[in-house]
Parts: C-alpha cells; sequence; structure tokens
C-alpha cells in the first residue's frame, strides 16, 4: 500500500488522509519512553520541511540497514515541504514499525505550527476546507508521537528538547499523557522545549520564552546518573555546523537541515556503533 519512492511527490488529499490514518494506529500502541536493546543507531535531527535534506538522509538510511533508525522531531515548519518530508517519514514507520522511532518535537503542536509554516503550506497545497482538516489530523497524530527514547537500558537516550524542571531521571516522562494536541503538561513541554547549557550548574530562564528553561552541569549529571545513562543525544537547537557536544561530550546535539531560516547549515546526523558515536556530515561522499 504504501511504497517507499525517494523522489519529490505531491500528495492527493486522500492520500495523506490514508497515511495517517495507519500511522495513528501504530502510534497510539507505543508508550511514552520507547525501551531498546540495539547495538547500532543512526540518529536524526531537525529536518523542518527541508526535502533537500530528506534526501541525503534517505541515501544514509539505505547504507546504514542493521541499524535503528530515530527521527529527534521538528519535522515540519519554517521549510517548504513539511508535507513531502513528514510523509516519507512516516512510510519509513509503516514500512517497518521496528526499526524506524519517530520522537515528537516541540514544532509538533499547535499552534507552534500554526505560526511558523505547517498550517499555511497545507491550505496552500490542498485548499482551505482539505488544509484545515488534514491540520487537525496531523496534529492528532502528532500527538501519539513518544517522547524519549532508552537505549540498552539507558546507557543512551535521545530525545527533542531536554531535561524539565523538577525532573530527576527519565522514569518521571512516565507521567506525561500521550494525546496532547496542544500540550498542557509543562513535563511534556520543557522536554521538547529546554536546551542545555554549558555555562550554568542548575536551571536558567531560557530566551524561548516563559516556562521555558536552560538546564546546566549539575542538572543534567544529576539526571543522567539517576537515570543510570551515559549519553544523551537530542536536537531542537540551531546550530550551524550541525553538531555540538555540551558536558564533556555527554550530551550531542544535531540539527539536521540544509537550509534554515536563519542561513545556510552544515546539516548532521550520527550513528551509534557499540558504544561509538560517528558524526555523519550530509555531504560526505557515499
Amino acid at each position: 500500500m504504501f511504497n517507499l519512492v525517494f523522489t519529490y511527490k505531491r500528495y492527493s488529499f486522500e492520500e495523506c488522509r490514508n497515511i495517517l490514518k495507519e500511522l495513528e494506529k501504530i502510534l497510539i500502541k507505543e508508550p511514552i519512553i520507547i525501551e531498546r536493546s540495539e547495538r547500532k543507531a543512526l540518529f536524526i535531527g531537525d529536518l523542518h520541511g527541508d526535502w533537500s535534506a530528506f534526501e541525503k538522509i534517505s541515501k544514509f538510511i539505505d547504507i546504514y540497514k542493521d541499524h535503528l533508525v530515530i527521527f529527534l522531531g521538528d519535522y515540519v515548519d519554517r521549510g517548504e515541504n513539511s508535507v513531502e518530508v513528514f510523509n516519507q517519514v512516516a512510510y519509513y514507520k509503516l514500512s517497518d514499525p521496528d526499526r524506524f522511532i519517530l520522537l515528537r518535537g516541540n514544532h509538533e503542536s499547535v499552534p507552534i505550527n500554526d505560526y511558523y509554516g505547517f498550517k499555511y503550506e497545507l491550505i496552500k497545497k490542498f485548499g482551505q476546507n482539505d488544509g484545515n482538516e488534514l491540520y487537525v489530523l496531523y496534529n492528532k497524530v502528532f500527538s501519539q508521537l513518544p517522547v524519549a527514547i532508552s537505549i540498552n537500558d539507558r546507557k543512551l537516550i535521545g530525545i527533542h528538547g531536554g531535561i524539565p524542571i523538577n525532573t530527576s531521571s527519565i522514569e518521571h516522562f512516565r507521567k506525561i499523557d500521550k494525546g496532547q494536541i496542544e500540550i498542557s503538561d509543562p513535563i511534556l513541554m520543557q522536554a521538547l522545549w529546554n536546551d542545555p547549557n554549558d555555562l550554568i550548574d542548575e536551571y536558567e530562564p531560557s530566551p524561548r520564552g516563559p516556562g521555558i528553561y536552560l538546564f546546566g552541569r549539575k542538572i543534567f549529571r544529576r539526571f543522567m546518573n539517576n537515570s543510570n545513562a551515559e549519553m544523551m543525544i537530542r536536537a531542537h537547537t540551531y546550530i550551524q555546523q550541525g553538531f555540538r557536544y555540551f558536558f564533556n561530550k555527554k550530551l550531542l546535539s544535531l540539527f539536521s537541515v540544509l537550509s534554515y531560516t536563519a542561513g545556510p547549515v552544515d546539516g548532521r546526523i550520527a550513528s551509534y556503533d557499540n558504544g561509538k558515536i560517528r558524526i555523519i556530515n550530509l555531504g560526505e561522499k557515499l
């Protein structure tokens, strides 16, 4: 029913609706924290509707055939091809639900993807009525995306944003209820929005806005120790060079687009292979 064809494709209203219907059936069964035992995994950061970046990423996914593939969220907004990018990510999940993990980002929520372009893209491509109907359906699916993944008894944690206030370990994420289209839970909001900062110890207010925080060295160390974790990989932060390490290389932040509102990006993804991390430049020769 769903074919993996990685060339640019315009979707009909019916195709989008069918994709979302089938994807929701899978996601609704997944817990808020995915737990896996894996020797190899491929991590992909923000995509933001960047089809050029996604085409390159799809080639690496094909090369790393024996890797679990983890999308860290922010599939939509800002770029011009959010529909096409998310639908193809959905195809991956539908074709092999166990191999592909789709985590939720802060842009997979209302009203964020209303303000930053996804709703406008849907109306532009499908018209007012169909676009608005699809907007509701996409956000219903987004609300069922897991928030975090734990690999190898929590040795490696994947998440979009960061550590919420009063959250001492990954276990606290189990309190999050899936299905929040408009995010009301502060733990969920901060898990999707908070950012690391090497220059502080505890929490400080974030320039992103009220209710969002920067978390520092002591917070990170306490969370990781209580979670029995060694490494965290996340996305969310715009980084022109595509990646940055924090906290003595215990936290890796990825940004996987090639073009962004702030300018060109040297997009990166990362492979995890038996405990070793390799940063992959999307521009490298295959």
